[in-house]
């Protein structure tokens, strides 16, 4: 084949039938001389040759091409020198066609038979220690002759067929670049279950954003195998947390089976960050993704023949989202049969498209090792990275935990890092001591030890101290080291000075910034993931583009884009820090002051900016904090940097003074605020944290005194609750709802006795037991997804801890306990008959309810302005309240309530963030089976006696 010719030109521009046979020439960039040497010697013995000529390897058109160009080959010959072994494109290339099982003669240049396991157990002829037409003739019998090979025919003769399999051989060749140390990774799914019709609220819930749907949570050990089971579901995650990689491997086992079925589901993947046009329809951006098939989508979809693999939604414009969203939402459920999956990072999840969710959680120890284990395929090293990352005291802890329990656990390593308590044979210290210390220990994990949890973070890692032997302390330093590191892997192929590597990383840097600040066609500000090649021509010369595409850094085809999306915002983070230390980038300009609060798709690269100021991020914390608290606060516990506890302190009293200040503050804004100060857990405020007694971790409740004396109960608008003139002694209520971070201290009081204690006495079913996840996980927001049961449990446990009983029939002698209706409805409305908490009409500005605009549940205490007649708070919206009493009957004195009933309706009162004011009045009442759990019921408690001052 003429040197000249566009190869790629000839295997997809050409029918098959017409194709000639070649022998598919491998070769890394460097080696082109030899390449072009042993070409003119096989041309001239009648071989048809046929090499690469992408301009970028990795690309899209690289991977067309050689899926192409391997099927069209009858033989394989790599030209293998130190820079090839070294080539990871040279690898795939090979290992591409030991998958197609094409025969495989290794032209060896070099001396290097002994370094690299692909060269075991192969053919391959040598020229290091001979003439080169010596090592022509024995290469010329080991290849099959040329006039033996028959022109490629089609595969099946079905037209449709055939481009079904060119579509699954190119995926396959795309999963190999895309997933070849994938980990299979753990988390928790939350599937939906049909709303409980119990009374109105539910039946409104339709109109009222249906999401306050029942779930049914599990965990998983495999998320691949979970979406086969789920088929229809929303795959959440961090940035870099194994989504895409998960997808692959999905769409691996898809084609596999497609490939011996023509009946089977074609995996339709695509990667949403490329449908850019706000004007094209979604089902013609999946047609203009699939090559040749797109013409077939339309009969895959209605003959059921197709999977829909939709990566990336996050990346869609934000400016578009609005009315793409919709589209794909309408586009999985017109296809029911169908199973589908979209992808999308947990903190963009903030549409609902009303799926079931497969949450990926963070990797854990175990699976840390055996990603490292199948990188370095080094024992002595991986045991050395592990405990590098795990630290020396974890490794110490270890080999003691070994010493005690020797032959006493059948697998010590998992019982080690991952379960929760120790078999009752087992001990660990007296009364199990050392491993309670353990446990607090482990869930305190070093910061290289939380960087590893993330799997594109541990690629990094691994990949890094595989080369230096050395880490890195936080996010920033980690993509420092590890772009360094691609880049001084591309410079061993070809060198590449320093200066020119330094513009280099300066043009990157423009580049990324250039995305995510490129405004679409619609003039809404939109971080972009992709740009049209000519588009990139214009920061990057060719040869920087090639340079960033074999090294990894790039993918660049007709469009270019960052092979992940962090290393787009680590290196938009390069460049917001040149702006940033020359004052010319003002954080307001990323976060509009009239809207700061909602996502712009900078904030992960404000974190890895902070994350470059190792020792103390102060100056970028402090300098987004002026625009946005919550990234701020991201910044502070994501970045793996230190802050100066004068930044902490000088932060948190702002932040607070915000928190409340209802006149000058949007409740949005101050939702906001409120969700920075309990992802950084510095909410100080008197009933929202935990205080310390006697080495233990208690809530720290404040305490509202009700006087006793007449109240008015009931309104005459409600049908079963008529009003009624009631007396009640006096009692007190907590502040505010149970927090999450309260809530916490009950589940980690390892001291206590066990778990299923607190619920002996309930009839209680196992599954009714276990605790769910909290769903917004925000230490200062209300404990959400808890049923009655477990809010009991909860006071039976504090009630221990504060040195009382709490036997089912003497509830009055518990130190803590739910409060009932009577007792919440007077705490809420005080005397005079009030309809609300607060005096007059409806305020959305008063309370967390659907129309206030928060979307989720708040901080407590963010509503002053909405204080019940005696200062309780959070009584209208934020989170239904469980109360004691049975709904059908429920009675004045608390010691009359049946607890151990079975079945049992039991009373919610004070409505929530999902629902309308209707519901959040001070009189409502509602109720759910005591077994129930959403992500908008809470609780509240009364103190009923106590042994020291409250």
């Amino acid at each position: 084949m003429p040197m000249n010719r566009n190869p790629l030109l000839q295997t997809i521009a050409t029918p098959r039938e017409e194709r000639r046979p070649t022998v598919f020439i491998s070769y890394a960039r460097t080696d082109k001389a030899h390449a072009e040497r042993l070409i003119a010697a096989l041309n001239a013995s009648g071989h048809a040759c046929w090499i690469d000529t992408s301009d970028i390897p990795g690309g899209e058109d690289w991977v067309k091409a050689i899926e192409a160009g391997v099927l069209n080959s009858y033989a394989l010959v790599p030209v293998i020198t130190s820079r090839s072994l070294n080539h990871k494109w040279v690898r795939r290339e090979i290992l591409w066609a030991e998958k197609k099982q094409k025969q495989i003669v290794h032209w060896v240049w070099e001396d290097v038979l002994d370094d690299s396991i692909l060269l075991v157990d192969c053919q391959a002829v040598t020229l290091f220690n001979t003439e080169f037409d010596v090592a022509l003739s024995k290469l010329l019998k080991a290849l099959p002759s040329p006039s033996s090979q028959s022109r490629i025919q089609t595969v099946s003769g079905n037209e449709q067929r055939d481009a079904e399999l060119a579509y699954l051989d190119r995926l396959q060749l795309e999963e190999l670049v895309n997933s070849e140390t994938y980990t299979p990774l753990a988390g928790m799914s939350h599937q939906k279950v049909q709303p409980i019709q119990a009374k109105q609220v539910f039946a409104l819930m339709a109109m009222t954003k249906d999401r306050e749907q029942r779930q049914e949570t599990r965990r998983f050990e495999n998320a691949v195998e979970e979406i086969l089971k789920l088929r229809r579901a929303v795959l959440l995650g961090e940035p870099g947390g194994g989504k895409t990689t998960t997808i692959w491997k999905l769409a691996a086992e898809l084609v596999e089976t497609a490939l011996r079925d023509f009946k089977a589901p074609i995996p339709l993947l695509v990667r949403l960050g490329k449908w850019t046009d706000a004007d094209q329809s979604v089902e013609a951006f999946i047609a203009s993704q699939l090559g040749e098939l797109g013409d077939s989508l339309g009969g895959l979809l209605s003959q059921r023949r197709a999977a829909l693999l939709l990566d990336g939604l996050n990346e869609l414009p934000t400016g578009q989202r609005d009315g793409k969203y919709p589209q794909v939402q309408h586009l999985i459920e017109q296809h029911p049969k169908l199973l589908a999956i979209v992808s999308c990072r947990e903190l963009d999840y903030t549409v609902d498209l009303g799926f079931h969710r497969i949450n990926i959680t963070p990797l854990d120890a175990i699976r840390i090792r055996d990603f490292i284990e199948r990188y370095l395929q080094d024992e002595e090293q991986t045991e050395l990275l592990f405990w590098k990352l795990a630290g020396k005291e974890a490794q110490e802890q270890y080999e003691e935990f070994l010493e005690q329990t020797d032959g006493k656990l059948a697998e010590p390593e998992q019982t080690f890092w991952l379960a929760d308590q120790l078999p009752n044979h087992v001990r660990w210290g007296d009364r199990n001591w050392r491993w309670e210390r353990w446990l607090k220990f482990r869930e305190a994990a070093s910061s290289l030890m939380v960087l590893a949890r993330n799997p594109y973070m541990l690629l990094m890692l691994t990949s890094v101290f595989a080369e230096q032997g050395k880490l890195p302390d936080n996010r920033g330093d980690l993509f420092q080291l590890f772009v360094e590191k691609l880049l001084r892997r591309e410079s061993e192929r070809e060198p590449i000075p320093a200066p020119e590597q330094d513009e280099l990383i300066e043009r990157l840097a423009k580049l990324a910034y250039e995305m995510q600040i490129r405004r679409a066609k619609d003039r809404n500000g939109n971080a972009l993931t992709v740009l049209s090649k000519d588009e990139a021509s214009a920061i990057l010369t060719e040869r920087q583009l090639y340079l960033a595409g074999s090294a990894s850094i790039l993918s660049v085809a007709d469009q270019v884009r960052f092979a992940h999306q962090l290393l787009q915002e680590f290196f938009a983070a390069k460049f917001m820090d040149i702006e940033f230390r020359d004052g010319r980038l003002k954080a307001s300009k990323l976060w509009p002051p009239d809207k700061w609060w909602e996502r712009t798709n900078w904030e992960e690269a404000a974190i890895l900016l902070a994350g470059l100021y190792s020792d103390d991020c102060s100056p970028v914390v402090e300098w987004v904090a002026e625009a946005n608290p919550e990234v701020a606060a991201q910044c502070v516990v994501r970045s793996g940097a230190g802050l100066a506890e004068a930044t902490k302190e000088r932060l948190r009293a702002k932040w607070i003074s915000r928190l409340t200040d209802w006149k000058r503050e949007k409740p949005e804004a101050r939702a906001a605020v409120g969700r920075a100060l309990g992802l950084t857990g510095w909410d100080n405020r008197k009933g929202v944290g935990v205080i310390v007694r006697d080495g233990v971790k208690l809530p720290d409740i404040d305490w509202i005194k009700i006087p006793e004396g007449e109240f008015r109960y009931g309104d005459e608008n409600e049908e079963d609750n008529k009003p009624q003139t009631l007396w009640l002694p006096e009692f007190s209520i907590s502040r505010y709802p149970v927090t999450y971070a309260q809530f916490q201290t009950f589940l980690d009081d390892h001291e206590a006795p066990k778990y299923l204690h607190w619920f002996e006495g309930f009839r209680v079913s196992a599954d009714e037991r276990p605790m769910q996840e909290q769903v917004f996980q925000f230490a200062n927001h209300p404990r959400d997804t808890v049923n009655w049961f477990q809010a009991m449990a909860f006071c039976r446990w504090l009630s221990w801890r504060m040195g009382t009983t709490y036997d089912l029939q003497k509830i009055t002698e518990w130190a803590v306990r739910l409060p009932t209706e009577f007792e919440w409805e007077k705490a809420a409305r005080g005397t005079d008959g009030r309809l609300y908490p607060y005096k007059g009409k409806f305020d959305p500005k008063k309370g967390n309810v659907d129309n206030t605009g928060i979307d989720q549940t708040s901080a407590v205490g963010m509503f002053p302005n909405g204080v019940s007649p005696y200062g309780v708070e959070e009584m209208s919206g934020n989170v239904w309240e469980w109360c004691l009493s049975d709904y059908n009957d429920p009675k004045l004195d608390p010691n009359e309530e049946d607890l151990r009933k079975k079945d049992i309706r039991r009373v919610l009162r004070g409505g929530s963030w999902i629902l309308n004011q209707l519901l959040a009045r001070a009189v409502y009442r509602n109720f759910i089976h005591a077994a129930n759990r959403f992500n908008s019921v809470g609780f509240r408690v009364v103190l009923c006696a106590s042994p020291f001052s409250v």
